[in-house]
């Protein structure tokens, strides 16, 4: 008596057979995988699951193993959200509340540049006595203020600001930090890691608010380090939706501190991404151009002499630099804290290392067009990290960078087999995490800041991620 097999059960044990015999290849859509009917034709974009239908298997998704690790990210999300809340959040209002303003927090400078557009000359924007006397004015604080070389098109942004009192124009800003970290989030999530839970998206959200230069150095200090992480978590965004000029017009907002772009532009050259290089070279233009009804063409000739003084006196090649260096990331800074590191040799040293990630870095980049989504978002990854190292001004409130290069990398390491890279991916990202609470003190105390110890080693990981991807290319080949 024959046994007839229903039309469901002869379907799953023919994608389970072609899975078995590993013809069910990787989609690059976000990182992951999902079952799809037949290999990618040349030209053929691939297809995503909530466009066509084929989710995950129902199996997968209300499996015990599976029900279980979903309740033990809910404990977990729900532990991290509070000790978020009691440890910082907490605290942070009740020290406000009691002393009746602000913390010291570098929003002053940014409000004071726009005070200055308001009062005076745009002339004397770059005037340091003139700054250093409204910032005083506006928020006195132990040790005072520097020079402020922020492009003008900064100032301008917060000259409506200074309308309001300094605490509630203070109070907006952070606000708007927070929305801004949260929205550069929520792109990331949504491009890498569709499918996941509520719960893990939350716990993502809980473990990125924790990282300790945000919650310190960026939002509580007032800082625009959440208007970088916005734009390119943006530009990648709109990379993956074949709007190259889009992504160059978000990443020319970047421009209000152009070291953060310092390997990202020779990344969109040497991968050919002409059109992303026009989308930056038109928002360049724009913020240059709109700049001068306001504050004249003369304006940009003083900072540009500013900021030249400005790196002069704070990368201290020749001298002893003016910046606290153990709260900055990049090893320039790490070197110059070193005994020695400013020497001769010590310079040459870091050089050497210098040229060693940029030629890496390069040949990476040459071969990307051969490959897909996963290569570009462990590339991006990669050029993040190094761009918080292989510079000569990375304070630690723009290290927040690194929270968009571990989401790029934990999307792509789904892909890469092996359980050492991602036993190194986890130590390295936890111990990122944890140390960046207490890394400022160590510094102090050591003269080695081990944030810049702890972003190398996920450089070098990336690399050698990047490096097996590279090694196989039959397997990842680039579907556009």
């Amino acid at each position: 008596m024959g046994v007839t097999t229903s039309e469901p059960t002869s379907r799953l044990n023919h994608i389970e057979a072609r899975s078995a015999e590993g013809i069910v290849d990787q989609l690059s859509s976000g990182g992951l995988i999902f079952p799809r009917n037949g290999p990618l034709r040349l030209g053929e974009r691939p297809a995503l699951p909530w466009r066509t239908g084929h989710l995950p298997m129902i199996e997968d998704l209300t499996s015990p193993n599976r029900l279980a690790s979903n309740d033990k990210l809910k404990d977990l999300h729900y532990i991290v959200w509070g000790l978020l809340l009691v440890c910082f959040i907490l605290p942070f209002f009740i020290v406000v509340i009691t002393n009746h303003q602000p913390p010291d927090a570098d929003f002053a400078e940014f409000y004071g540049l726009g005070r200055i557009l308001n009062e005076y000359s745009p002339h004397d924007l770059y005037n340091y006595d003139l700054q250093k006397r409204i910032c005083e004015e506006v928020h006195p604080r132990t040790g005072g203020y520097g020079p402020l070389p922020y492009p003008p098109f900064v100032a301008l942004l917060f000259r409506p600001a200074t309308l309001l009192p300094y605490w509630m124009a203070y109070a907006l800003w952070v606000l708007a930090s927070l929305l801004l970290y949260a929205a550069g989030l929520w792109m990331v999530l949504r491009r890498f890691f569709p499918n996941e839970s509520r719960a893990t998206w939350s716990l993502v959200y809980a473990l990125a608010f924790s990282y300790f230069p945000f919650i310190a150095y960026t939002a509580g200090n007032g800082q625009l380090a959440t208007v970088g992480f916005c734009a390119i978590a943006l530009a990648l965004q709109e990379e993956e939706r074949h709007r190259e000029m889009t992504s160059g017009l978000a990443l020319s907002t970047c421009l209000y501190k152009p070291t953060l772009l310092i390997l990202i532009l020779p990344m969109l050259l040497v991968t050919r991404r002409f059109r992303a290089l026009g989308g930056f070279g038109l928002g360049a233009l724009l913020l240059f151009v709109g700049t001068i009804p306001f504050e004249g063409f003369a304006i940009w000739s003083e900072f540009f002499r500013t900021i030249l003084s400005f790196g002069n006196s704070s990368v201290g090649v020749t001298n002893h630099s003016i910046l606290p260096l153990e709260k900055y990331a990049d090893l320039t800074s790490f070197s110059s804290q070193l005994h020695g590191g400013r020497s001769p040799l010590g310079i040459a040293v870091f050089l050497c290392i210098g040229l060693a990630v940029s030629g890496a870095l390069v040949r990476f980049w040459w071969i990307a067009r051969r490959y897909g989504a996963t290569y570009n978002a462990l590339l991006w990854a990669a050029t993040l990290t190094w761009t918080l190292l292989v510079n000569v001004y990375v304070p630690l409130y723009d290290s927040i960078l690194v929270v968009l290069s571990l989401l790029f990398t934990a999307a792509a390491t789904r892909n890469i087999g092996g359980k050492a890279i991602r036993r190194w991916f986890t130590v390295t990202w936890i111990l990122i995490l944890v140390c960046s609470w207490f890394s400022v003190p160590l510094s102090r105390s050591t003269s080695v800041q081990c944030m810049t110890l702890l972003f190398a080693s996920l450089g070098i990981l990336q690399f050698v991620c990047l490096g097996q991807l590279a090694s196989k290319r039959g397997a990842i080949r680039c579907q556009c």
